[in-house]
């Protein structure tokens, strides 16, 4: 699992490196009025994405895991509906894009709404084929998929960007990459065993429905705050400044997410077979680990959210740096709630994941429509704090009755405790955005320095490292 998650890590990296650097020339050349009209794009497409493609992509996970002798017959079923759904959901939104940009107060929007909409049938597609890829356990094939888009997307969007198409350039540019990507994805997958055993696609959508549901609730608890803020805060930049803190946070969830992808086959096969205390160790060390490297995160990025912002955007987006030290707890603990659904989800209880995160959503609607208006930026990005913390909790309780304690109450306060770091020192003495980087690291080193005195990194977490990394270099040397 650790050579697995790496692989994943490593190529949700570049996916956000990719992405960061397409917000970040965005932000830069386009000004923040349109950077925030092509943020509101791209928050709109990531929820069509999740709605079309996480439940079949699961759902393709899951039994390829379990029936990998039928992995075939699996891959052209999720093919299939997914064609189906994909086109119908292109249809749709090419035929809402007016009144979505009317919605938005803003018609300009409706010629890239409909390019944007050529994006959903690659996406659909492309999602089963990495779904497939997963189950099969290569891990390896899927990240090089993952890297044809997110390397297409930065060369795509900057090249017809840079030749003045502005913002239809850039998502055109997405299209381009979600092409390449699913040419790539369906090399990586091919197979030459080609015989093809019964399985039903009906089990794939009775899997799929709660998880599609989850998913696009998952992803609308992600977007809905900058929704809020384009209709209900009358500033045309503020979606803009909005937009850059999100797209800064989104890089955290990204990469930790790998998490979440590995544990769902790991966890479906073991509960499958009954063999629950395995599964529990697995459960253990993913949410240690992730403690480890997400918590000192958040913090640090609180601390230094004002010279993080004008580093990357400039001093025309400081307006953003409030709301980013606040969202990125809020994508801490979204984070958490997306592994600890996954595991309840490899479990065989997709209906909880889904009943958790329907519960939670009216929440986060409430604080919106009643933080927005009265806070602004800082107003949203606490409700999906807020509303992110709930399900958080939540999630924690369900899988704690399922599996038993989470992790080692000491290991949590010294993780925690050492985590503070981040948070007081950038108090104690302030950096400028020039020195960013090494003054972030040698914070990082003296937590990590922290935690080895504190005994919580051992030698056997070392060893595990090491022995991943050694394994990853002989498998691709």
């Amino acid at each position: 699992m650790g050579k697995d998650t790496l692989y994943m890590i490593f190529a949700q990296m570049l996916f956000i490196a990719s992405a960061t650097a397409v917000h970040i020339g965005m932000g830069r050349i386009l000004g923040p009025e349109p950077y925030g009209e092509f943020g509101v794009i791209m928050s709109l497409l990531a929820v069509l994405e999740v709605f079309l493609a996480r439940g079949i992509h699961d759902s393709v996970t899951k039994y390829t895991a379990e029936f990998p002798e039928k992995s075939q017959t699996i891959k052209r079923q999720g093919l299939t509906i997914e064609a189906i759904f994909g086109g119908l959901v292109f249809l749709l939104y090419v035929l809402t894009a007016k009144p979505i940009a009317l919605a938005f107060h803003n018609t300009n929007l409706t010629r890239p709404l409909r390019i944007s909409a050529f994006i959903i049938p690659f996406i659909a597609l492309y999602s089963v084929l990495i779904g497939h890829l997963s189950g099969k356990r290569m891990f390896g094939k899927r990240a090089l998929a993952m890297n044809v888009q997110s390397l297409g997307k930065v060369a795509g969007v900057y090249i017809l960007v840079l030749m003045g198409f502005g913002l239809q350039g850039a998502v055109s540019g997405y299209l381009i990459s979600y092409a390449l990507a699913l040419l790539a994805a369906f090399y990586f997958s091919r197979e030459a065993r080609q015989e093809f055993e019964a399985f039903p696609a009906s089990k794939l959508l009775f899997f799929a429905i709660p998880i599609v549901v989850f998913s696009s609730i998952l992803s609308l608890l992600m977007n809905l705050d900058i929704f809020f803020v384009k209709t209900l805060v009358k500033d045309g930049q503020a979606a803009g400044y909005y937009a850059s803190a999100l797209a800064l946070t989104r890089a955290p969830y990204l990469v930790f997410y790998a998490f979440a992808i590995t544990l769902l086959p790991i966890i479906s096969r073991l509960t499958s077979s009954n063999r629950l205390q395995e599964a529990s160790r697995y459960v253990n060390k993913s949410l240690r680990f992730l403690l480890i490297l997400l918590v000192p995160l958040a913090f640090l990025t609180n601390g230094l959210s004002g010279p993080i912002i004008q580093w990357i955007y400039s001093s025309r987006y400081l307006p953003a740096a409030r709301p980013l030290g606040i969202l990125i707890f809020g994508i801490t603990f979204l984070t958490f709630f997306s592994v600890l659904a996954a595991v309840i989800t490899g479990s065989g209880k997709p209906k909880t994941s889904m009943a958790l995160a329907s519960a939670v959503l009216p929440l986060d609607f409430l604080l919106n429509l009643l933080l927005v208006p009265r806070f602004g930026l800082s107003g949203a990005a606490a409700a999906t704090t807020l509303t992110s913390l709930a399900g958080m909790i939540a999630a924690a309780l369900v899988v704690q009755k399922k599996f038993g304690k989470l992790m080692s109450g000491h290991s949590f306060l010294k993780i925690l405790l050492s985590s503070f770091v981040f948070f007081i020192i950038p108090r104690l003495w302030p950096v400028s955005s020039w020195s960013l980087i090494p003054y972030a690291l040698g914070l990082f080193g003296f937590y990590l320095f922290l935690l080895v005195l504190l005994k919580e990194i051992t030698r056997d977490d070392l060893n595990l490292f090491r022995n991943v990394w050694i394994g990853m270099i002989k498998k691709n040397p």
